[in-house]
């Protein structure tokens, strides 16, 4: 009985805590101009496609119906903020920031409260999308070299869940 409560508790405020770091991050895009989020989620879709090849996250966990476990899912977002943090170590800010955009999204799946925060995270980050090709030609430019087919193909993907809102 005991346990139980004390678990509940647990539950209750890691859930808070994550909430309130998803509606940081959802105030971060409120206040960006469209063509940086378009750049963001053009990062992102490559930050994602490489996780999917190199084995940091099964490929299509954000297309599958159903999901993966929520163990496993919280594997993925464990691995994807170590990542993160490496990044912003090597000083790549805007990857570090894209790779949460992946971080985020986890967490709103596996959390059933937190869904409706993935909604308006993805509709923030949809208001970019006008701009995400633009960026992704930018970026090819600047590294001279293509971006992966798939780059180009699912750069407007937005994960099951998160289609509207």
């Amino acid at each position: 009985m005991l346990k139980d409560w004390l678990l509940g508790k647990i539950r209750i405020q890691a859930l808070g805590a994550g909430a309130k770091e998803v509606e940081k991050f959802i105030a971060g895009l409120e206040a960006m101009e469209d063509e940086e989020i378009g750049a963001m989620v053009a990062i992102a879709t490559v930050i994602r496609v490489n996780f999917e090849t190199h084995g940091v996250i099964a490929e299509d966990v954000f297309t599958d119906d159903p999901l993966p476990s929520a163990e496993v899912l919280g594997g993925y977002q464990l691995e994807i903020n170590r990542l993160s943090r490496q990044f912003r170590k090597m000083g790549l800010a805007a990857d570090s920031a894209a790779a949460m955009v992946w971080s985020y999204t986890l967490r709103c799946l596996n959390v059933l409260e937190l869904r409706p925060l993935g909604n308006r995270m993805w509709s923030e980050l949809r208001r970019g999308f006008p701009y995400v090709e633009e960026a992704l030609k930018k970026g090819e430019a600047e590294k001279r070299e293509a971006f992966p087919d798939r780059v180009w193909a699912e750069w407007g993907l937005t994960p099951t869940s998160f289609e509207s809102g």
